[in-house]
């Protein structure tokens, strides 16, 4: 099976990130990284709190998804979560 990592982009998020990422499934997803944009609501905290790998990325969803797929190295298929 591919290894697979999702890349979900963040701004302030606290009320539902914790869920988001406890929703991902693990037995298909090997690692889930939140490019946080500069949160000032506990988005980073929550998504740790859920297992998450958390950046710091910068504002921007271009640049969010682009440091998430580069924070996870190399050898795995990249998914973006975005809403």
């Amino acid at each position: 099976m591919p290894r697979v990592a999702v890349v979900i982009p963040t701004l302030n998020e606290a009320a539902s990130i914790g869920a988001v990422v406890a929703s991902i499934p693990r037995d298909v997803v090997e690692g889930i990284i939140v490019a946080d944009g500069g949160s000032t609501d506990g988005t980073a905290e929550a998504a740790r709190r859920a297992g998450a790998q958390v950046i710091a990325a910068g504002r921007g969803y271009g640049r969010a998804c682009i440091a998430g797929r580069a924070s996870g190295g190399t050898g795995r298929h990249y998914r973006l979560y975005g809403w």
